[in-house]
């Protein structure tokens, strides 16, 4: 081996420990597998609920673009303060009441027909994940989730959550444990997380959290959906005119960030 070719050698070595330091591990399912989901189930806590809920500027992300024709269902159950160790995802899906009715703008009651959820997003508490005492409990009731899902024709996915304000180590062993889990069930993981530790970093003005540097502020909220709307349906959201009441030149800069991580993610970037 020359000179040149053990220098360039020892430099490959160096990136790829380097990488494989930085990014322990990566998603093995590179979108749904279901293609186009109309009808989606979001099931989570406050993190979901916060702001109207996640769900809601997903679905105006979607009638904002002229690319979807058709009628999209997004629905969430939360738990405030919630382990998904809470939720009994079983009831949710066979429950024959479940979106059967709502009330119009005049509050007349309107029936609806059931809908078959066609893919099932999942999230556990902030720290259930990286606790040694819930760790092992969150890794038990995806396994669990997941086959309850697959076996009803559900897809299951989990949106992978986002470090506190002031613990950004956290985002590293988040991404660590929800990806993990991903691998095992074959299922898709939704990097919110690494977005949210994008933009804190690139655009530190942007405050994408409440007082207590844990819930997400509107900002976090719309750049969760961008992420949740670009990993479901493989299209950048920029150029999208929804803002979720934000500053337009914001809203963008979420638009892009959200783009970015989820083709970065995806891709192996």
């Amino acid at each position: 081996m020359t000179k040149r070719n053990k220098k360039k050698f020892f430099l490959t070595t160096i990136f790829i420990l380097f990488s494989v330091a930085v990014f322990p591990n990566s998603p093995d399912l590179k979108g749904p597998l279901t293609a186009n989901p109309k009808s989606v189930l979001m099931v989570g806590n406050s993190f979901l609920y916060f702001n109207n809920g996640m769900h809601n500027p997903v679905r105006n992300l979607i009638k904002a673009d002229p690319s979807f024709q058709e009628d999209y269902q997004y629905r969430k159950i939360t738990i405030s303060g919630g382990s998904l160790t809470w939720h009994n995802i079983k009831s949710y899906i066979t429950n024959p009441f479940m979106g059967s009715f709502t009330f119009d703008k005049d509050n007349n009651l309107v029936k609806q027909e059931k809908k078959q959820f066609d893919l099932a997003i999942m999230h556990d508490c902030s720290r259930c994940p990286i606790t040694e005492g819930t760790k092992p409990m969150f890794h038990k009731v995806i396994d669990v989730h997941a086959k309850t899902l697959k076996k009803a024709d559900i897809e299951p996915a989990l949106l992978m959550t986002w470090a506190y304000k002031n613990k950004s180590s956290m985002t590293k062993r988040l991404a660590k444990e929800y990806i993990d889990a991903a691998n095992r069930n074959n299922i898709l993981v939704i990097p919110v997380g690494l977005a949210f530790a994008k933009v804190n970093k690139d655009f530190p003005d942007i405050d994408l959290y409440t007082k207590d540097k844990r819930h997400p502020s509107r900002a976090g909220t719309y750049l969760g959906a961008c992420v949740i709307f670009s990993s479901l349906y493989k299209k950048s959201p920029e150029g999208n005119t929804f803002f979720f009441g934000l500053d337009a030149q914001e809203a963008k800069i979420l638009q892009r960030a959200a783009w970015q991580i989820t083709s970065n993610f995806y891709n192996g970037k």
